[in-house]
C-alpha cells in the first residue's frame, strides 16, 4: 500500500494576481488579497480535478511491505501529480530497520513520467525481498507561462465564479461549470 503527500507546495501560482484582477476587471488593490487566496483555491481544484501538478511543488510517495505480491529486482508504482521534472531522494528498508539511500540512477519514470522504477538488485543480499520503500519527486512546471493555456482558463474562470459568489463562500461549488469541465477534460490523469 502506497501512502502520498505534498512535501513542498508550489511556490509560483499558475496565474499572477495581475492577470486575475484583469480577467475579473478589477481596477483597484484594495481586494487583492481576496482575489489571491480565490485563485490558489481555483488552482487547487483545478489540480484535484485533473490529478496534475500545475506549477513546481515536491510529493513523498511512502510505499509498505505487500506480502504475498510477487518479488523482483524492479519495483514500480504510479506516481502522482504529473508531469514529472526529477527526484529529490528514493530510500529502501534495510533489515536492521535503516534505511539506505538509493542512488538516483535506479530510479527512472516511464517514458510517459506516470510510473516511478525502482531497481534494486546488487543494492542488497537478497533483493527478490519485498521492502518499504521512499521515494521523494518533483512534479509542475517551472514558470507559469508553461502551464498549459486551457488550464491557466480554467483557473480564471474558476476564480471569477468564486469571485462573483463570494458572499457565499462558506458553501462550496458541487459541480464544475461546464466550460471548465470541458477546457480541463483532456487534461484528466486516468487511473485504472
Amino acid at each position: 500500500m502506497a501512502s502520498f503527500r505534498r512535501v513542498t507546495p508550489p511556490a509560483v501560482e499558475p496565474v499572477a494576481l495581475e492577470e486575475l484582477r484583469a480577467f475579473l476587471r478589477v481596477s483597484h488593490e484594495a481586494e487583492d488579497g481576496l482575489i489571491a487566496r480565490l485563485g490558489r483555491a481555483a488552482a487547487e481544484r483545478v489540480c484535484e480535478e485533473t490529478g496534475r501538478a500545475l506549477t513546481a511543488e515536491t510529493w513523498r510517495m511512502a510505499a509498505d511491505v505487500e506480502e504475498g505480491r510477487p518479488k523482483g529486482a524492479f519495483r514500480a508504482f504510479a506516481l502522482r501529480r504529473p508531469p514529472y521534472l526529477n527526484f529529490v531522494e528514493a530510500r529502501v528498508a534495510k533489515d536492521d530497520g535503516t534505511s539506505a539511500a538509493l542512488a538516483l540512477e535506479r530510479v527512472r519514470v516511464d517514458a510517459d513520467g506516470n510510473a516511478v522504477w525502482l531497481r534494486l538488485d546488487g543494492l542488497m543480499a537478497d533483493a527478490r525481498v519485498w521492502r518499504p520503500v521512499e521515494v521523494v519527486w518533483r512534479c509542475g512546471v517551472e514558470a507559469a507561462a508553461d502551464v498549459p493555456e486551457a488550464l491557466r482558463t480554467a483557473v480564471m474562470l474558476l476564480t471569477a465564479a468564486a469571485y462573483e459568489r463570494r458572499d457565499a463562500m462558506g458553501a462550496p461549488v458541487a459541480a464544475l461549470p461546464d466550460e471548465v469541465a470541458a477546457l480541463i477534460a483532456p487534461f484528466r490523469e486516468v487511473r485504472l
